[in-house]
């Protein structure tokens, strides 16, 4: 019969008990620590992800402030808007249509909020604006009506001193003939932005603001989000209130809990303004409550229910234990204790067969004990312990893969590709050294890493040359360099491989076929582009001259397999190129996109593809033939003033022709005029007269028998002497000889 049980403080069921305990009091105490870590945590996320949240409407809003302040500010450099009045209004309306589809292009491409933008007189009363011409009171009195910015309104800004000036948003109504006001026209945030050295007029833009917010805000928020100035002024809210009253914040202060609100402030660097986000932090707050008190409810019925546990096992392991304890003391097997835990079953069993054995052992033993006090033999037991050690060198292999554009064209995925290199590379890898590890660290990288005491390089480049056979057979597919070096690498050397191997990747050439690299170092860099090249390549660019452009890509690429470039040496090249194509079409306002077909990769992504100089050549060929075609294209399009000019030119090329006749003429000023035509056609006017002329003279020359001071004369030059030095600097030779060698060679 079993003995009843008694609380004993070294009792094995007062030690398993108090060990429950403690455990319980662990997880209890680290639960309560969770619970305020992740409280917390959940505020600060909160805090981050608002105080985030707006930083990055600011961004935009500043953004569009200071691209409107960009696009605004140049035309202040424009001579022609300053001399443009009134009066000669009649004779400027190039200038005036001009400027009208430039602000139709600020307001369709350049920012998408922009809903209008004009340029106020003040002295001449009128607006030019994206529809083109208006007075001031026709512009703020029945296009764009407001109760807060009449037309008395918009002579005030002469009177201040500011460069760009942000004004609330308010609601502009358009007035019709018959007397009412159709719906809103629009909430728009006027933003101005004058010339502070002085200036007859300022320029200014109207600002979607609700379009402005909906581009900048990802979700729709229902917490608000307001514009304020300095002062607390009301510029702009995303939800109609009447009063609107923000807590003062602190000098050190961003955001503040008030009125069960999280109120957010930052101040843009551009505008001045001051952006303010409300976050309810009610809802939130309710929720950690309902969770806080599910979670104690929960941590009290845990406690509850561990320590009845704790209880009952205490009681199943202390039975048995006790009743083995008491079979070893007596060292009796026949004592029974079995128990419904297999574990203490085989426990006991083994201990009965012990103590069986003991017991017969005893008497063998006893025996022995009597012959060595007789013989006196001493014995001695000696525990060896030897350390292992578990840090070992190794020898280094990185695999660096290269996808081929036809891997694209097929509709592979990288991945499924990568995943097949890796087990190719670890099955092969592990086959031969199975101390070895394989992994992959970036989507074109694998290493391997052989752990070896010995050196057995000459083992591992015998199985990288058959994976070389192997990847070969996919060579149109992909092309991987292979990285190793011909030593054995030190426990603490690890990052010192990586980088040895990742620079020796970088000697790889432009061929379809697997490399493999075993001596360090990295292809050395070349100068791609001398000063003179750039300029004359940037310089045939801006007038669309195709055959120097093409030719001179090839000359460079020529030049690199003389060199015996690298793989990253081309692409380096090529993307140079394309980066100077890219910015030549932005510069002349042409879309970049036309410079692909449509539906195709960007030209960086079809690079990436490239495993031949032939396809370097012919791509760079092609985009280069295109985008000077494009330049050439905008540069040709049709225009009412060179088309006089030229016309002019062809109709009184035998006159006295000087740029301040052409000038007046067209109602400009000849620096204006000279200006312009070189933008159209990247030309001087001055050189399209002379070889105009001088084609003239050609043709005389070459057809009739005509002397060649009258030929002079006919072309517009009184001094022969003039026009035979002009002639012989455009041509090389002189009239004399042109004429003698085109009769020559007829």
């Amino acid at each position: 019969m079993p003995k009843p049980l008694r609380f004993n403080r070294k009792s094995l069921f007062t030690k398993l008990l108090l060990g429950f305990m403690v455990v319980i009091l662990i997880s209890f105490a680290f639960n309560v620590w969770a619970y305020r870590f992740f409280h917390n945590r959940m505020i600060e996320q909160l805090v981050h992800s608002s105080t985030l949240s707006l930083a990055n409407k600011v961004d935009s809003y500043e953004k569009q402030f200071s691209q409107i302040d960009d696009l605004l500010t140049m035309y202040f450099f424009d001579a022609s808007l300053t001399s443009l009045k009134k009066s000669s209004f009649d004779s400027s309306f190039p200038i005036v249509n001009e400027l009208a589809d430039q602000f139709k292009t600020i307001t369709n491409n350049y920012n998408s909020s922009v809903e209008n933008a004009f340029i106020y007189y003040k002295d001449q009363g009128f607006v030019i604006d994206k529809n083109g011409y208006s007075l001031v009171e026709d512009m703020f009195g029945k296009y764009y009506l407001s109760e807060s910015y009449g037309s008395q309104f918009w002579a005030e800004p002469f009177l201040e001193d500011f460069h760009l000036k942000v004004l609330p948003a308010a609601e502009f109504d358009r007035y019709r003939s018959n007397s009412f006001l159709t719906a809103s026209k629009g909430h728009y945030l006027p933003v101005i932005v004058r010339n502070q050295i002085g200036s007859p007029f300022y320029m200014a833009a109207l600002v979607d603001a609700d379009r402005l917010f909906g581009s900048v805000s990802s979700v729709s928020v229902s917490d608000g989000f307001y514009i304020t100035d300095k002062n607390g002024k009301l510029y702009y809210s995303s939800r109609t209130m009447s009063d609107l009253t923000l807590p003062s914040l602190q000098a050190d202060q961003s955001h503040m809990l008030y009125n069960n609100n999280y109120y957010f402030y930052q101040k843009g660097p551009v505008s001045g303004l001051t952006y303010v986000s409300i976050v309810p932090y009610e809802a939130i707050a309710s929720q950690l409550n309902r969770m806080s008190t599910l979670l104690l409810t929960l941590f009290g019925l845990s406690i509850l229910i561990s320590i009845a546990i704790s209880v009952l096992l205490s009681v199943r392991f202390k039975n048995p234990i006790q009743r083995i304890i008491e079979g070893l003391r007596e060292m009796n097997p026949v004592i029974p204790h079995r128990s419904k835990v297999h574990e203490f079953n085989v426990i006991s069993e083994s201990l009965q067969q012990i103590i069986t054995s003991v017991h017969r052992k005893d008497t063998l033993l006893q025996k022995y004990g009597y012959l060595d006090k007789i013989k006196s033999i001493q014995t001695l037991d000696t525990e060896l312990l030897g350390p292992v050690e578990t840090e070992r060198p190794f020898h280094f292999i990185m695999f660096h893969v290269h996808y081929s554009g036809e891997l694209v064209r097929l509709g592979q995925d990288h991945a499924v590709k990568a995943n097949f290199l890796l087990e190719c590379i670890n099955s092969n890898m592990t086959g031969a050294f199975p101390d070895s590890m394989t992994m992959q660290i970036e989507k074109n990288r694998i290493l391997s890493i052989v752990f070896s005491e010995q050196d057995v390089s000459s083992d591992i480049q015998e199985k990288l040359g058959g994976l070389k056979q192997r990847f070969d057979s996919d060579q149109a597919y992909y092309q991987v360099t292979i990285a190793c070096q011909t030593r054995l690498w030190e426990p603490s050397e690890f990052t010192s491989a990586y980088e040895a191997a990742n620079e020796m990747t970088r000697q790889r050439k432009l061929k379809s076929e697997t490399q493999i690299v075993t001596k360090p170092g990295s292809g050395s860099a070349l100068a791609l582009w001398t000063p003179e090249e750039d300029r004359t390549f940037t310089a045939h660019l801006d007038v669309g001259s195709i055959e120097p452009l093409q030719s001179l890509v090839q000359n460079k690429l020529q030049w690199l397999g003389k060199q015996d470039a690298a793989a990253w040496h081309y692409a380096q090249f090529a993307s140079d190129l394309l980066s100077k194509l890219l910015m030549a079409l932005m510069a002349h306002k042409i879309d970049t996109g036309l410079l692909q077909p449509e539906g195709s990769l960007s030209p960086f992504e079809t690079m990436e593809g490239f495993i031949g100089a032939g396809q370097y050549e012919a791509f760079l060929g092609t985009v280069t033939e295109r985008a000077a075609g494009l330049i050439r294209e905008k540069r040709e399009a049709c225009d009412p003033i060179v088309d006089f000019v030229t016309r002019f030119i062809e109709q009184h090329y035998g006159d006295d022709i000087y740029q301040e006749l052409i000038a007046d003429r067209l109602n400009i000023s000849a620096g204006y005029l000279r200006n312009y035509f070189k933008d159209k056609t990247g030309r001087h006017l001055s050189d399209y007269l002379n070889e105009y002329r001088m084609g003239k003279a050609k043709e005389m020359l070459q057809d009739t028998e005509e002397r060649i001071q009258d030929i002079a004369a006919k072309v517009g030059y009184q001094n022969a002497n003039s026009f035979t030095r002009m002639f012989r600097r455009l041509t090389g030779v002189t009239p004399g000889e042109y004429r003698r060698d085109r009769r020559m060679a007829n």
